[in-house]
């Protein structure tokens, strides 16, 4: 057994030992928290691997500290994902090894993070990729090999091209009369006329009479699309085009459309439509206008994919177009008016307004009646026994039996009525007044509440069992009732001045509560409108007045007395009451935006026949110009050049033509060189030279040709006529050409082009076509021969140009697009010339 000096020595060791370890304890906890503190300071910063370095050292102090654990957990997650961040960023520069410097620390961080390890991964494969591939560019050298193949995804998608569409290199309009040719003539003369290349499937047969007999065609201003359009509806042929310079021809029946006609897949992307059946409506008529069987909708994007022919799925886009308009909206003011007044007046005077009601009372005399006692104890003090007690009498309205006979009017009481006089007048205005504004969609239901909502009970339900001196348990349901101003509005927007409106209003206020087996019930007072009218732009319409007024008379006094003339109102009372109310709802509709409906949605088109859906494209309008310039010299190659047309077999007749058509009764005119119109140049026009011979040995016809025009210059008076002439020098195996003239328009006016002697210098026939357009100042020509008649060389007038003066000034005639072909339809290069034109 210890002594009691060293249990107290013990005890103090212990004390001493506790006080330092709680001292330590304390210590260690302000220098974590501290650290803790650093910590955030350096995220706010956003210095990530300095807070997370902080944190670290103060879970160091403290393992156990619950609050250093999450803060050291959270900001590894967020230090390592800052590293891959950083990774990224320098490897979509191209820095491939310090991206993987990053994302291995990132790793290192936090090892749980499996985005990191993926980055290591990705990075380690590109830059494996870059030793087998080092060419790469900056841009492919920071890409994934996902990213890669995106961007190869990318460009194949941007690659791929739609329909060929024609590009002809003479947009001329073609006017041709040909008669008696075979199929094939007449597509390779309309091809050579705008330069394109004509392919025929290798089974192409013509079908009975077109092979035969030939087919005879006369043009007049016709576009390249409408010829062709025009010889496949006589030779009951089919063409597309396969290339900007090319068309393809075959038989025009089931088996090769199936087998030749293109198909096309479109994406539509909706913009108008809020409704999933919107959407399929829109599917429904594109599928039975243009008989389309392959369209689906994807919902989540607002889009219709189609797949089907070209011309159908151009159909589809016009439906599409036509029916995918913004609605129409309409703006409705609605003005609620309402005015209440009620008026009292209350007249009383004299002895007995309010008739008399005096009860007679039985007060028997004290003598009479029988006595009452009672007896009264009073005292003072407490446990003293001392006290008094009194006794009184009290008269009742009993009597004895003895008594009766001695009851008179003494023992009768009576109160008679007081006078009165009462003059009261009361006059009572209210006014309500709203006026509100909704704007709502073409057939789009919109609401809009004014007021409050009340609760009433709509049902209840007993779970529990009750007894004697038990309440049962009562669940009542209840449904709240909008009180107040509620408007249902549906519109329907007739084009851009009218609109139907399927209007309900509904005008309520809680009167009173009352009790109905035990729960308070709004007594609710309801004015309710439904109503379908039809108003124009802002026309004011009262859509519904209820006036009422209510009259209560109410009379109290004396019978007898209160019929008496004047003296009446002395034993009368008169109260008036007069209630007036009216309900005015008046709305005014204003349409904020019509129906977007155009000419071009109304206009009827031609989509082809029964079977075939085939649609026809207007020529486009040239481009206007200010002032015409003169152009570079064409280099050769720059335009693809059609090859020549094939087909024709030898001995074949030579194709008729002329420069206009004839008159319905001429006979077909023989095969000699066209002359030009009544308008050509007059006798004191310079000399044209003669077509010559080849070029010299050693020559080439490009660098020898040369166009000019005769005279160089001219000039004239005002309203006076200026005749000039396009000559070719030196031309070898000349073919075609083609050419755009532009000028001034305010200054000249083309009156006429005539074809010159160069191309019909051998007697074969030469097609020609002109296209005048003044108020522009463009006119497009071609001269060309056909095809089976070769080129000519030597000089001589390709066109007589007849102008006229229409405004004062110096100008310039120019031939921007100047193309000469030879037979082979191979460019032959020229420069473009020029004319300086001075008008007084």
């Amino acid at each position: 057994m210890l002594k009691p000096k060293r249990l107290a020595k013990l005890a103090g060791f212990l004390l001493l030992a506790a006080t330092v370890g709680v001292t330590a304890l304390a210590a260690k906890t302000r220098k974590g928290d501290r650290l803790l503190a650093q910590s955030r300071a350096a995220e706010l910063q956003k210095d990530w691997d300095q807070a997370l370095s902080f944190a670290e050292e103060a879970l160091s102090e403290d393992p156990a500290d619950i609050a250093y654990q999450l803060a050291t957990t959270r900001l590894r997650f967020y230090a390592a994902q800052h590293h891959v961040d950083e990774g990224r960023k320098l490897r979509s520069q191209g820095q491939l090894d310090q991206a993987l410097v990053e994302f291995q620390k990132a790793y290192g961080i936090n090892p749980a993070l499996e985005m990191a390890a993926e980055e290591i991964e990705r990075t380690k494969s590109m830059m494996e990729r870059e030793k087998k591939k080092p060419q790469q560019n900056a841009e492919e050298r920071g890409m994934t090999p996902v990213e890669l193949e995106k961007q190869k995804q990318e460009k194949k998608f941007a690659a791929m091209e739609p329909l060929p569409e024609l590009k002809p290199l003479n947009t001329a309009p073609i006017n041709l009369k040909m008669n008696n040719q075979p199929p094939k003539v007449l597509f390779e003369t309309v091809g050579k006329l705008a330069g394109i290349n004509v392919l025929f499937d290798p089974e192409y047969t013509p079908p009975a009479g077109a092979g035969t007999k030939g087919q005879s065609i006369e043009l007049n201003n016709a576009t390249l699309e409408e010829a062709l359009d025009y010889v496949a509806l006589i030779t009951r042929s089919f063409w597309k085009p396969v290339s900007q310079n090319a068309i393809f021809v075959t038989q025009d029946n089931q088996t090769k459309r199936r087998e030749f006609e293109d198909w096309v897949v479109r994406v539509f992307y909706l913009n108008n439509v809020l409704t999933a059946q919107e959407i399929q409506e829109i599917v429904t008529a594109v599928r039975t206008v243009a008989e389309i069987q392959k369209i689906f909708t994807y919902q989540a994007q607002n889009a219709i994919i189609v797949r089907a022919e070209a011309d159908k799925v151009a159909l589809a886009e016009k439906i599409i177009a036509d029916l995918d308009k913004p609605k129409a909206e309409v703006l409705v003011d609605l003005v609620v008016m309402q005015v209440s007044r009620a008026r009292e007046r209350d007249l009383a005077a004299a002895i007995a307004p309010n008739g008399i009601n005096s009860p007679i009372s039985f007060t028997p005399r004290q003598s009479i009646a029988v006595p009452t006692s009672g007896s009264t104890t009073s005292g003072s003090g407490v446990g003293t026994g001392n006290g008094s007690v009194s006794t009184s009498t009290n008269t009742s309205s009993t009597i004895p039996l003895s008594n009766i006979g001695r009851i008179s009017t003494r023992d009768f009481s009576l109160t008679l009525p007081g006078g009165l006089l009462n003059a009261l007048m009361n006059d009572t205005n209210s006014k309500v007044l709203q006026s509100p504004q909704v704007r709502a969609v073409d057939g789009q239901k919109v609401s809009m509440k004014i007021g409050e909502k009340v609760p009433y009970a709509t049902g209840s339900f007993q779970p529990g069992i009750g007894g004697v001196g038990i309440n049962p348990l009562v669940n009542t349901q209840f449904t709240f009732l909008d009180v107040g101003v509620n408007v249902d509005i549906t519109p329907k927007i007739h084009g851009t001045d009218e609109v139907s409106l399927h209007v309900e209003v509904d005008i309520s206020n809680v009167k009173q509560f009352l009790n109905l087996g035990g729960v308070q019930e709004p007594d609710v007072a309801q004015t309710k409108i439904v109503n379908d009218v039809r108003l124009k732009q802002g026309e004011v319409n009262l859509m519904g007045g209820l006036m009422q007024i209510q009259e209560n008379k109410t009379q109290n006094g004396v019978p007898g007395l209160g019929s008496i003339p004047i003296i009446r109102r002395l034993f009368t009372s008169e109260t008036v009451t007069k209630d007036e109310s009216e309900l005015v709802i008046v709305l005014i509709p204003h349409i904020v935006r019509a129906p977007n409906i155009t000419d071009v949605n109304m206009r009827t088109i031609g989509t082809g026949n029964q079977t075939v859906v085939k649609l026809n494209y207007a020529p486009e309008k040239p481009a206007e110009t200010a002032q015409p310039q003169a152009a570079a010299p064409q280099q050769p190659g720059t335009q693809p050049a059609p090859q020549p047309a094939a087909g024709i077999a030898a001995g074949a007749p030579a194709p008729t033509v002329v420069p206009a058509a004839p008159p319905a009764t001429a006979p077909p005119a023989p095969v000699q060189p066209a002359l030009p119109p009544a308008t050509a140049p007059p006798a004191t026009t310079p000399p044209v030279p003669q077509a010559k011979s080849q070029a010299a040995p050693g020559q080439t016809p490009e660098n020898k040709a040369r166009v000019m025009f005769v005279p160089p210059q001219a000039s004239a008076q005002l309203n006076g006529t200026i005749t000039v002439s396009l000559l070719v020098e030196n031309a070898t195996d000349l073919a075609s050409t083609p050419m755009q003239i532009r000028f001034d328009p305010k200054v000249l006016r083309l009156n006429d082009v005539a074809r010159g002697n160069l191309l019909a210098s051998d007697g074969q026939p030469v097609a020609f076509s002109k296209n005048i357009l003044n108020d522009t100042g463009e006119a497009t020509v071609n001269v060309s021969r056909f095809p089976t008649t070769g080129g000519v060389s030597g000089s001589g007038s390709l066109v007589t140009l007849v102008f006229q003066a229409v405004g004062k000034g110096e100008t310039i005639i120019a031939v921007p697009q100047l193309t000469l072909r030879n037979s082979q339809s191979q460019p032959i290069l020229t420069a473009a010339p020029q004319l300086t034109v001075t008008v007084k």
